[in-house]
């Protein structure tokens, strides 16, 4: 996808998330790392074939960024056989990322499910540097279960800051007591105004193809509704 050079970076932090997912930090302090919310890295493997991970960290520091990785194949794997120390070999950033700018003065709506919070993740920390210049902030995240949401903790953070977390699970336990369902089907039924508004939205591709059924639905121009890839 790039011909851009391969860097390499040491692991700095990993965080387990759940079983199969870990948060994997990089320590960028002696080549700076600067990129645009939502873009992603390349990691190429043995076989000649590249992975690819979103950026999930706010793209106002360069001396570090973050990945949320699931291991899924032997690429991951190998990642996850890493320590702190480590190195890895990148290519990035990579993409057109999600942006701000054109925006300013719309409601921002962020949409997504699973590990696909990763650049709403970026982009919503962010917008959220320039609170002011944005009307309503919204996430809507959808995951397996209660153990499965990711960055939970930063979540109360980001309400603070002025942003709205909905949050719903497909197979919920006895101690979830809010919304469960997919979560397009949640923002089907949800009752805010959608005008003036642009989409962020990331995720599997039916998610995503039913979603932009939704907004469509829902009188949301197409030009307005972004996906990063």
């Amino acid at each position: 996808m790039s011909s851009s050079p391969l860097r390499e970076y040491p692991l700095s932090r990993i965080v387990p998330f759940e079983e199969n997912v870990r948060l994997f930090e990089f320590d960028c302090s002696n080549d700076p790392f600067f990129f645009q919310q939502g873009q992603f890295i390349s990691v190429p493997g043995e076989n000649g074939k590249s992975s690819y991970f979103a950026v999930a960290s706010s793209p106002a520091r360069a001396d570090r960024f973050e990945i949320l990785v699931k291991n899924m194949n032997p690429l991951t794997e190998g990642l996850f056989r890493k320590q702190v120390g480590d190195t890895v070999a990148l290519q990035g950033p990579l993409g057109k990322g999600f942006p701000l700018e054109p925006y300013t003065g719309m409601n921002l709506l962020f949409v997504g499910v699973g590990t696909a919070i990763a650049p709403l993740r970026s982009t919503l920390l962010a917008a959220l540097d320039r609170r002011s210049d944005f009307n309503r902030i919204e996430l809507y995240f959808g995951t397996l279960t209660p153990n499965h949401i990711y960055f939970g903790e930063e979540m109360a953070g980001w309400h603070e800051k002025g942003a709205t977390v909905h949050i719903t699970v497909t197979y919920p336990d006895e101690t979830w007591d809010s919304h469960s369902g997919f979560v397009q089907e949640i923002l089907r039924q949800c009752p805010d105004p959608l005008h003036q508004t642009v989409v962020y939205l990331c995720g599997m591709k039916e998610m995503v193809e039913d979603t932009i059924g939704v907004l469509k639905g829902r009188m949301v121009p197409e030009s307005l509704i972004l996906q990063n890839i």
